[in-house]
């Protein structure tokens, strides 16, 4: 079975704190895959190491990894807008890569620290891709971290959103119901334990969205919001030394890192062309089946958000 092996800090913590073992992991997964095959309305991705990934996130707890695998594939089957037609050398999907609106950085705050993710989505072209265009990125690489991260699935992930260059235009692409399809995506659907979540640089109208973003958070990840008006006060809680250069720190620059996660998604196509396969089908599932009423709400009757 092939799942990689960890780094000696990251597996020490692993034990420590998700209670795994070698022989434990390879148990579970066969135990999930073996599952799996008796769910008559999932067709989904049963590579070890993608699995290993939901096992982490929900720290070996078999009944959570099963309804986290479950949730992750009926919402992505009830937004085919964001799920689908990702194939990444499509001319929109590789002229939005090239804004870096979602990059994991490349080093931790310790060696079984979290994944550190810096999210710059002012910086994106909304009139020609949309609000919508902009999440389908983020859930990309969002996929490509749950295969290939080991810290972000084991230690988790602090994510720092940079509002800067946050414009009132920016508002009339959000609506409450994506707004609400983004956080149940970001907080139900991924088995990544989030630490913390920072607000950074928002312009005097950003209160109106932040309220609504609470509002669809669960308790939990409420707690974990911070906001602060200037970047300084996020290295209280993360080093500075982490950030980007642009940013005064030691990592490479937003422009080296946007180049090297482009290549890296778009690397990924084949990956992504097959993954459109993998979904829930309602009609087969035991007991009643699940709508986007159901995950969504009402919503989606919203009006546009309105700013004075």
């Amino acid at each position: 079975m092939s799942i990689r092996e960890l780094p000696v800090e990251l597996k020490r913590f692993a034990k420590e704190k998700l209670g795994e073992d070698d022989n434990h992991l390879i148990e579970d997964v066969n135990y999930i895959v073996d599952w799996v095959s008796k769910q008559p309305h999932l067709c989904i991705r049963q590579d070890p190491q993608w699995i290993a990934g939901f096992l982490r996130g929900c720290k070996h707890s078999l009944e959570r990894t099963k309804e986290k695998l479950d949730t992750y594939y009926t919402i992505k089957t009830h937004l085919p807008e964001l799920f689908q037609d990702r194939d990444p050398k499509q001319s929109k999907i590789e002229k939005s890569l090239e804004f870096g609106n979602y990059l994991p950085l490349p080093t931790t705050v310790k060696p079984d620290g979290p994944r550190v993710v810096l999210i710059r989505g002012a910086i994106f072209d909304f009139k020609k891709f949309g609000f919508q265009g902009l999440l389908k990125i983020f859930f990309m690489i969002m996929d490509i971290s749950l295969l290939d991260d080991d810290w972000l699935n084991v230690a988790g992930q602090d994510t720092v959103i940079d509002l800067s260059g946050s414009r009132l235009e920016h508002a009339s692409y959000i609506t409450p119901a994506l707004v609400k399809k983004a956080v149940t995506c970001f907080q139900d659907a991924y088995p990544i334990r989030n630490k913390s979540l920072h607000f950074v640089n928002p312009p005097p109208t950003f209160e109106t969205i932040f309220i609504l973003i609470k509002r669809f958070m669960s308790e939990k990840l409420r707690n974990r919001v911070m906001l602060h008006r200037e970047m300084d006060k996020v290295f209280d809680y993360i080093p500075k030394r982490v950030f980007p250069s642009d940013y005064g720190g030691d990592a490479p620059s937003i422009a080296k890192l946007t180049k090297e996660w482009k290549k890296k998604v778009i690397e990924k196509q084949e990956w992504f062309i097959e993954d459109s396969q993998y979904r829930v089908t309602e009609s087969k599932r035991p007991g009643k089946p699940i709508t986007g009423l159901d995950l969504f709400g009402l919503e989606g009757s919203f009006k546009q958000l309105d700013f004075d």
